[in-house]
């Protein structure tokens, strides 16, 4: 059978899975936005909004047909959409309660943008909703796991309004157009995305500030008031920071490019270490980023993914915009004994790491690569997750 006939059969074999399914998907529809809506209302959130849809056919079937080796996980999809992306991330935490999540599928689409571009910009991620679940929206994961389950799939979607808009209009006149749309058109897009995205970040600021002078004390709602932007604008255009990158990435002697979740990882040990405004950041770097450096030499694997090489053990490494920043940060946490409580980095490994930042910080004479030497040869073995079986380790 030729390549056209496989295609053609895999498409027949997806358009009856989906004439199976739809009656299914149709009902979990309302349950899962409502769901959605209750966790997120449940955990102080006020300016939101959540939509869920079932693709129709038509749609389903040109999502086949342009990948036909792979199967389509978005029949139901859900976007939450909120007013401030300051409270995104946190959002997020609520919504994966409701899921077995893929974390394989997570992406941050601004993460895939060009350093000097703007445009589409969303999280989102595939997950399974349980089989079980009580009235009140409990879960239980099902026996065997997310990948033996037949559970049915969900692709969720947060992003800002500002973001939807802009995207909304962008298919529709783009991607449903009959002609190639003019160069201009293309600039006036990438302009009115750098526009927006920077009135998000205005919206982020404004309601931290009217948070201040509510309380005459520093903001407290959200998750960072718009750590994103200021982390975002920090490692794209500081000269420190992006030298620091190219240091770390030619000493580790791995390439450059793109990492999915490099951005979560990084907001959370700057989170970790403190640094909740762009000051702040500025000020942590300076005082840290030599000691950065010499822990990620020291530490950072250069066979396996840099930053969840036991989560994914099968992932290369490769370094990413950041880079730097997201060592100098976690040197610092570490430092200062701050939990790091969102990075997917087992515990066990962070209290290697814990270890050698002290030891570099007390010895700022001591070769880094003499530590690497050194810490290689205790580190509990890549791929390891249980933190009982990591090792208490010294360098004394």
């Amino acid at each position: 059978m030729d390549a056209p006939d496989q295609d053609e059969q895999f498409v027949a074999a997806e358009l009856a899975r989906y004439d199976r399914e739809l009656r299914q998907y149709r009902r979990l529809r309302s349950r899962i936005q409502a769901d959605f809506v209750r966790r997120l209302e449940g955990a102080g959130f006020r300016y939101f909004h959540v939509s869920a849809r079932v693709k129709s056919r038509e749609s389903f079937e040109r999502k086949v047909r342009r990948a036909p080796d792979r199967e389509v996980g978005d029949i139901l999809g859900v976007r939450v959409v909120a007013h401030f992306e300051g409270d995104l991330p946190a959002m997020e935490r609520v919504v994966r309660e409701a899921l077995i999540v893929d974390d394989d599928s997570w992406v941050d689409k601004s993460e895939l943008l060009p350093i000097d571009a703007f445009g589409y910009r969303s999280v989102q991620f595939v997950g399974r909703i349980p089989e079980t679940a009580d009235p009140a929206g409990a879960s239980a994961e099902p026996t065997g796991g997310p990948e033996a389950s037949g559970a049915p799939q969900v692709e969720v979607q947060l992003r800002t309004a500002l973001s939807d808009t802009w995207s909304e209009l962008e298919h529709d006149f783009r991607y449903k157009s009959a002609r190639q749309l003019p160069r201009e058109v293309d600039r006036l897009f990438a302009l009115s995305a750098a526009l927006l995205e920077q009135a998000d970040e205005n919206l982020d600021r404004i309601r931290r500030q009217v948070d201040d002078a509510r309380t005459a004390g520093p903001a407290t709602r959200g998750d960072g008031g718009g750590e994103r932007g200021y982390i975002g604008r920090f490692i794209q255009y500081d000269g420190d920071s992006r030298s620091l990158d190219q240091i770390v990435t030619a000493a580790l002697d791995v390439p450059f490019g793109v990492v999915t979740g490099s951005g979560r990882e990084l907001r959370s040990v700057v989170r970790a270490a403190g640094w909740h405004r762009y000051d702040a950041l500025v000020d942590g770097f300076a005082e840290f980023s030599e000691l950065g450096r010499r822990l990620a030499i020291a530490c950072a694997s250069t066979t396996h993914d840099l930053l969840l090489s036991d989560a994914e053990p099968t992932r290369p490494a490769r370094a990413f915009r950041g880079i730097g920043t997201y060592w100098t940060a976690l040197a610092a946490a570490l430092i200062g004994g701050e939990p790091i409580r969102e990075s997917r980095v087992p515990d066990g490994r962070l209290s290697e790491f814990r270890v050698v930042a002290t030891y570099l910080y007390e010895h700022p004479d001591v070769s880094a690569l003499g530590v690497r030497r050194r810490y290689g040869a205790i580190a509990a073995p890549v791929g390891t997750l249980d933190d009982a079986a990591f090792p208490r380790i010294t360098l004394d």
